[in-house]
């Protein structure tokens, strides 16, 4: 029994340690993440990492936002609380109107 136990472990840790690691991007391929600036009154700001993929994430922090700066790299969409809906395109900084917290958004590169 002993001898089995032995072996199964050597054996998934051989698989555990095989595995490839995953490949780098591609040099000019988008990021798999991109990092959003919400820009409030008195330059209050938060940043928030959004997957490129179009998988949607909820924004906790509920500072009453007025600008979203996009670094570049994927054109993003945001709801706001009002329910305004910003779209902010690679490289750009837009104006939120009306100023307000913001409750979800999504990337695509």
């Amino acid at each position: 029994m002993k001898v089995f136990a032995i072996s199964a472990l050597a054996l998934l840790t051989s698989m555990v340690s095989a595995a490839p690691a995953p490949a780098p991007a591609a040099a000019g391929s988008a990021p798999y993440q991109i990092g959003i600036t919400f820009i409030g009154a008195a330059e209050g700001r938060f940043t928030q990492y959004f997957f490129t993929n179009g998988q949607g994430s909820s924004i906790y922090d509920r500072l009453s936002v007025s600008k979203i700066a996009n670094p570049g790299g994927a054109t993003c969409y945001f709801y706001g609380i009002d329910g305004s809906f910003t779209v902010v395109p690679s490289g750009a900084t837009v104006d939120v109107g009306p100023p307000q917290t913001q409750t979800y958004g999504y990337c695509y590169a």
